[in-house]
Order: structure tokens, then sequence, then C-alpha cells
């Protein structure tokens, strides 16, 4: 598996006869992630279950791999030393969700590669999310990446749920949000969110619709590669027929804490958080409970501009565990014109 200085590097679409090196290849980048060694180079995402990379997606059963996900692999000579997968969303954009390599210069072909073929298949938007680390930004922005928003990710260790608010508790604060609150969410949104990052995410009606419904959540570095049995939102109402927070969570459909439920609170300033924090664990632990992954652990994400909230999720047992960046492409082609002209006549 060690790089072959006398082989060409190239890059290419990975086969089913690749699978050992990808298995490989996502191993190691997982634990010189975890070990701080520099062996190998990757996205950094401080996700502590192991089963959300490469590695354990293949250990899985083969159906439980989505046919959305492409995989490219680096090769020097014989030898593989570097992969990308890209997820393919419902929108139509792609979201780049692991590049391990040795160096960043494999780094560097794999996110040309990936974003050639973006352009190639009419990708309108490109997403990837990274730790702070410099090396790895500067090598996104001279792929055309840029950076938008800057997130923490919270983790609740499994076998919290049990002490969570009851249900029935839990149900007296929030309500299931209905088609009706598409726009009232969407105004909630807007209220909250800087207007940079909103021109940079680009949700539209339908987005909102699917909010409403329960099937869509803002844009997050664990969004592509979470494995959820059910989502639903529910909201806080608020005077005047408008809505103070929303509420989006995620049933994981396996067992054990590599396979993280998930919560996503968006509200407005000067509302208290924690009961929000405790009817969506409530929500969570119950039906957690009807499909057996009550034990499973909880993944929140928090935004630099959702002031207090990630106090509040501290407060409720959950612990930082990363910083990590929000990043975009615009893959559609560009047209450009020649700084000068040939004179004529």
């Amino acid at each position: 598996m060690s790089p072959n200085a006398d082989g060409a590097p190239r890059v290419r679409l990975a086969r089913i006869t690749d699978l050992s090196a990808l298995v490989e290849i996502s191993r190691r980048a997982q634990r010189a992630l975890h070990e701080g060694s520099g062996e190998m180079r990757s996205l950094g995402l401080p996700l502590g279950p192991a089963a959300l990379s490469l590695y354990q997606l293949f250990r899985m059963p083969l159906s439980l791999i989505r046919s959305s996900d492409s995989i490219w692999i680096h090769q020097r000579g014989a030898f593989a030393d570097g992969l990308a997968r890209v997820e393919r969303d419902d929108r139509g954009d792609w979201t780049i969700v692991e590049l391990d390599a040795v160096d960043d210069a494999a780094r560097a072909r794999l996110l040309a590669r990936v974003a050639r073929e973006a352009g190639r298949h009419g990708v309108v938007r490109l997403h990837v999310a990274c730790a702070e680390d410099a090396a790895t930004l500067t090598l996104l922005g001279s792929a055309g990446f840029q950076p938008y928003a800057r997130e923490t990710l919270f983790l609740l260790k499994g076998g919290s749920l049990s002490t969570a608010t009851p249900a029935s508790a839990a149900r007296a604060v929030l309500r299931p949000a209905q088609p009706s609150d598409a726009l009232r969410i969407a105004q909630l949104m807007s209220a909250t969110t800087p207007p940079a990052v909103s021109r940079m995410e680009l949700i539209d009606a339908r987005e909102w619709d699917r909010a409403a419904a329960g099937t869509w959540a803002l844009r997050a570095s664990i969004t592509p590669l979470l494995r959820l049995a059910e989502q639903s939102t529910f909201v806080l109402d608020g005077a005047a027929g408008e809505i103070d927070a929303w509420v989006h969570l995620g049933v994981a459909r396996e067992r054990g804490e590599e396979h993280p439920h998930a919560l996503r609170i968006s509200l407005l300033p000067g509302i208290d958080a924690a009961p929000l924090i405790q009817a969506g664990l409530a929500e969570i632990g119950d039906r957690a409970a009807r499909v057996g992954t009550a034990e499973n652990g909880v993944l929140a994400v928090v935004r630099s501009y959702e002031s207090g909230l990630g106090t509040a999720l501290t407060s409720q047992g959950f612990t930082p565990i990363g910083d990590l960046r929000l990043a975009v492409r615009d893959a559609r082609a560009r047209v450009t014109a020649p700084g000068m002209l040939p004179a004529i006549g």
C-alpha cells in the first residue's frame, strides 16, 4: 500500500475489485486522524462513531451503501494511495464526504477530478465540510471552494436517552410541524441566518416544504453521513402566529454508538433552548425505543451564529467534539473571455 514514486499518478473511478484497497485507505486515514500521526491526510471530520467512515460502510450489507455514492481512487503505478467519495442528494448537488490520501498532491488531483466530473454532469453546487485545518482550507480554496459557515459538532454519548424528559411532557412543549408551517419556518430561518450564508445555501420553496414534512434539515457536516430510519420536525409556536423554534430530529436505524441519532434546533434569540433540547431527546428516546436503538448516541450541530445553543447543549450532557467549516463550489461551466485579442486589419 505504500506509494510508488516511479509510477505516474492518476485518478479513476473505483471498481468493485478495489474494495480491499479502499478499505485499507479509509482505515489508515481514520487511524491517522485519531492518533494525529500525519500518515494520511483527510477532511478531519471529528466523527467519533467510526461507522460513518467508508471503512465501516463496506463492513455493512451492500444494500446499505446507497447507489448515489461515487468513489474515485488515486493511484501511483499499481499502488492505490487515496480516495474521494461523493454523495449525491435529491436536489442534484454533490457532497464530498471523504477525501483521504497520503499527501496533499494526491488530494488535489482527486479534488480536480471530482470538480471536473461535477461540471460534466451539470451539477450546480459541490459541497464539502472539513476541520479547521489550514492546509485543507488552502487546498479547497485552490480548487474554487468558498468557506461560508463554521459549526461545532456535539455528541451525547449512548445510554443517556433513558434519563431524558418523558415523551408526554415533551409533546406539551412542541407540536408536530404541518405543511402550512413551511413559510413560517422559512421566515424563522431568514431572521436567524446571516444574509451571506443564505445567499450561499440557496434554499428554495421545495426545501421549506420538505422541512415542514420532516424530510429535510439545514446542511451540516454530518448530513450525508447519517443513516436514519425516520425523521420528524416539531415547532414551538410564538406570538401572532409566528414560530419561535424549529426542531428536526432523526432516529438511527442500526444499533450501537457507531450509528448516532441526530438533533438540530433553530430558534429565535431570547428563546430558552433547554426545554427544546429535553423535548427533542425525549422524542428521540421514545421513537428509538420502538426500533431498539435507545442506547445509541445523539449528534447535534451548532453554527457559530447560533448564540447560546452550544452552552445549552453542554448543560444537557452533550460534549463538543470538533469545529468544522462548510464550503461550497459552483461547479457550473464558466465562460471566460481572453484578456487581450489580436488586432485585425
